[in-house]
């Protein structure tokens, strides 16, 4: 029977990144994905021709978010194309576009101070960011901006933090976000190809080439210990005619299963309170955020004289904005010939288990479509509203960094922690590759093996 270094429980990002750099550095790591295929919610899949992603993704600050630096790390390959401008803005009475940090739409006094806290986060060292974990980001605003209320309301109408108000963010998370962007080569960039599975598929293929191994359609089912200490895991590999009782044993297992559903692997006795308390904070303030998602004619974009990949819409007045994302404009091939994808988000969060609210919101949305495109229903090739439970953990004060709640269980030796909800950064595909770096590691720093 094969002796295993680790298991990894979940195939997303995290879990992916974890598996890819414990294997490269030569640990027999083991992923076990519950789906058909590794990506969580960094996965495409096939639709009536189209490459569809799970969520609205993009890699954002390739070069400082550690995105770049574990395909590089593992040895991965990944074709990107930089998106330029990265976020535009349209003006539904103009029928005119302008870029969405732009002094044109702010004015002068509001972009002079954006520029002012650009160079201002900029010169923040990783240890000054890491200070303000418990402080808001509107307070850190308002602060060093002579209270300022005008550049909060910048960054609301500029997405970030799926449109939660920044009296809630961490200032840690707001400015680490901030940082990583303003200091990349490049604020957003996307796959060339195949869509955000292209991502995926790289690191799982290192995982492979690196002697690791994958399984997927297997539903990890409880941590086992021996007092506090890890042994391994018990599972079911599932077919349609056949359940397969399965324990695989590893003094080592890493969870990247979303953290408030922990406790459906290992005991709350074992978890702790502190834990659980930082848990509940998280579940308490789950939240939809809600859209629609469309193969479209083409011809609807006759008439605009350019097109973008990312472009915001807003009326005076809404508490929200649209948030409109066109993966075709990178890609071509993930629509059929004259066809494009799009992706209409409303970006600001709703309360979880209202789904009167989501339905009013969609409303909302579809009519503000209409007004941007008067024969949009005439080009639409399909339609389906979306909804996206939890789609980013909550960047609450006191809960950022990289050690709120961390990457590991107190109390327990060998079982560790990665995923967006144990670093919360902003950018949830970059909070997903920090949280991979920062549990491997741990798990180095503490050497249980004697191998490090």
């Amino acid at each position: 029977m094969t002796k295993y270094d680790v298991i990894i429980i979940g195939g997303g990002i995290s879990g992916l990144g974890v598996a890819a750099l414990l294997s490269k550095k030569g640990y027999k790591a083991i992923l076990l994905e519950e789906e058909p295929r590794t990506g969580g919610r960094s996965m495409s899949f096939p639709y009536r021709g189209y490459v569809v992603d799970v969520g609205n993704h993009q890699l954002a600050s390739y070069s400082t978010s550690g995105i770049g630096k574990i395909i590089s790390e593992v040895g991965a390959h990944l074709e990107l194309k930089t998106v330029k401008p990265s976020l535009m803005h349209y003006d539904l009475d103009t029928r005119k576009y302008t870029r969405a940090t732009s002094r044109e739409r702010f004015g002068d006094t509001v972009y002079n101070d954006f520029k002012a806290l650009i160079k201002a986060v900029t010169s923040l060292s990783k240890e000054d960011i890491n200070t303000y974990h418990a402080a808001s980001a509107e307070g850190w605003i308002l602060e060093n901006f002579n209270n300022d209320k005008g550049l909060v309301e910048f960054f609301k109408k500029i997405t970030g933090f799926a449109g939660q108000p920044l009296e809630k963010v961490s200032a840690g998370a707001f400015l680490e976000t901030l940082h990583d962007a303003f200091t990349s080569e490049a604020t957003i960039s996307y796959p060339a190809h195949n869509g955000i599975q292209a991502f995926s598929d790289a690191l799982e293929k290192s995982i492979r080439e690196n002697g690791g191994e994958v399984i997927t359609e297997i539903d990890v089912k409880e941590v086992k210990f021996d007092g506090n200490k890890v042994r391994g895991i018990s599972a079911q590999k599932r077919h349609p005619s056949l359940i397969a009782d399965v324990e695989i044993d590893a003094p080592l297992v890493v969870s990247t299963i979303p953290l408030f559903s922990l406790s459906t692997l290992v005991s709350k006795e074992k978890i702790g309170k502190e834990l659980l308390d930082k848990i509940e904070r998280i579940k308490a303030e789950n939240f939809y955020y809600c859209g629609f998602i469309f193969g479209v004619k083409a011809s609807l974009f006759d008439g605009f004289t350019e097109q973008f990949f990312q472009w915001t819409i807003e009326r005076p007045g809404m508490d929200w904005h649209v948030l409109m994302t066109i993966p075709t404009y990178m890609d071509p091939e993930l629509a059929p010939k004259g066809y494009h994808l799009v992706f209409a988000d409303s970006h600001a969060p709703l309360p979880y288990g209202d789904s009167s609210k989501v339905k009013q919101r969609q409303g909302e949305l579809l009519a503000v479509l209409k007004e941007v495109w008067p024969n949009f229903e005439d080009n639409i090739d399909w339609l389906h509203p979306t909804l996206y439970p939890n789609i980013l953990p909550l960047s609450q004060k006191s809960l950022t960094g990289p050690y709120c709640p961390g990457f590991v269980v107190p109390g327990l030796k060998g079982l560790y922690l990665a995923g967006d909800s144990t670093y919360l950064s902003g950018s949830g595909i970059g909070s997903s590759i920090k949280s991979a770096f920062g549990c491997v590691a741990q798990i180095e720093k503490d050497n249980l093996l004697g191998n490090g």
